[in-house]
């Protein structure tokens, strides 16, 4: 309190340096815990393929034929369930119709539709609100929206068994009955859906009905696989060669062409160096490793400073140690009087940095185009983490 500047300056320094720090920690946080709250992500892969391409270099993508699935489920006994995912890449917005019984009839665009298969949910962990994820596709013309979607739609009516009409240049115009409503889950996902169309009763099964069982084109699907307990990704991928072989030759060597099926964590998608794109682009490994980096050395400025600062501070107290200790005053009790300081100084820096880190992440949020929440219930441990690091930053000074 004797002096303000000097505490102001030197507090003010490390909450900045911290906040900085704290940043780029949420963030790289969100970005290495995509699909972390999938109940089986344990055991669960995506197949990709690699085309080979004669005198040049294969080529690694994260899609394979609509075959694939079914034969995969068929051949292999340690794989519990298959299922297919297909984004509506023809369309940046999907029209939605809702005629209610009693009033006009309302239009809305909507982005991020997918195609899937009736095992969706019973492989990928959705949280509904209303309806039932084990049967939401039993039936055909079926459509799952997310709770966003539900509300602006019917507002605080229940969504379930209400008719929309789908307008969709890949999948036909077609009336479809509201089977469940999701909430968005708590960490963020590769699969980035605002509602999902069952295959069954669309344009795209009829397409499909007539192109047969063709290995070789319309690589355009997402495939997962759920492992049963107990079987490794690795055994099964060593059987995927003679699964081309049996499988896939014939239809490939009428195009001239040949291929290699592989499985990819669903945990590691978003962080993947063997695929380029994905149902969401993959974040860039190297963009992650220089934001460490910059974290770390922005923090360890902060705290050079701060310690700088403090330790020039120590010349002008030399008369005040010298007087106490002509008055009887222990080593430990000065020590104990300086160590105490310099840890309420570093406190009070993690507390205004922690304000700011609140008040900037919606900012941040823009810039970096995510949705990070800092939650001191599911961050308690990187806050902690963070309290003591600067806890620590006092503790050279007094030595």
């Amino acid at each position: 309190m004797k002096n303000k500047f000097f505490s102001i300056v030197n507090i003010f320094g490390l909450a900045v340096g911290l906040t900085c720090c704290m940043l780029i920690a949420l963030y790289l946080h969100y970005e290495t815990s995509y699909d972390s709250y999938q109940r089986n992500i344990d055991n669960l892969y995506q197949v990709g393929t690699t085309s080979i391409v004669k005198g040049g270099k294969d080529n690694n993508t994260p899609y394979t034929s609509p075959p694939v699935a079914a034969a995969l489920k068929q051949e292999y006994p340690e794989i519990a369930e298959c299922t297919r995912l297909l984004n509506l890449f023809t369309d940046d917005v999907n029209l939605i119709k809702y005629a209610p019984a009693n009033g006009d009839k309302k239009s809305f665009l909507e982005g991020h539709g997918f195609l899937a298969d009736a095992s969706f949910f019973k492989v990928f962990t959705y949280n509904f609100i209303e309806g039932n994820a084990a049967n939401a596709f039993t039936n055909p013309n079926t459509i799952v929206i997310s709770e966003a979607m539900a509300t602006k739609i019917f507002g605080k009516e229940p969504a379930i068994d209400k008719v929309l009409h789908v307008a969709s240049n890949m999948n036909g115009d077609n009336d479809y009955r509201v089977t469940g409503v999701f909430r968005p889950a708590s960490g963020p996902s590769h699969i980035n859906a605002t509602f999902f169309l069952s295959f069954a009763g669309g344009g795209m099964e009829k397409y499909l009905k007539s192109r047969g069982n063709d290995f070789s084109r319309n690589n355009m699907f997402y495939t997962y696989v759920l492992l049963k307990p107990g079987t490794t990704a690795a055994s099964l991928q060593s059987k995927l060669p003679n699964f081309v072989k049996k499988y896939e030759e014939t239809d490939l060597k009428k195009m001239g062409r040949d291929k290699k099926q592989f499985l990819t964590p669903v945990r590691d998608i978003h962080l993947s160096k063997e695929l380029t794109s994905n149902v969401t682009p993959p974040a860039s490994r190297t963009y992650l490793f220089v934001l460490t980096s910059i974290a770390i050395f922005t923090l360890l400025i902060a705290c050079i400073n701060f310690m700088n600062l403090s330790t020039a501070r120590s010349s002008k107290r030399s008369s005040e140690v010298g007087v106490r200790k002509v008055l009887g005053a222990e080593k430990s009790t000065l020590i104990r009087q300086f160590l105490g300081e310099s840890i309420l100084m570093t406190f009070i820096a993690f507390l205004v940095a922690v304000v700011f880190t609140v008040l900037l992440l919606p900012l941040f949020n823009q810039v970096s185009g995510q949705k990070i929440v800092l939650s001191f219930a599911t961050d308690k441990f990187m806050l902690l983490g963070f309290l003591l690091m600067a806890l620590l930053t006092g503790l050279p000074i007094v030595v």
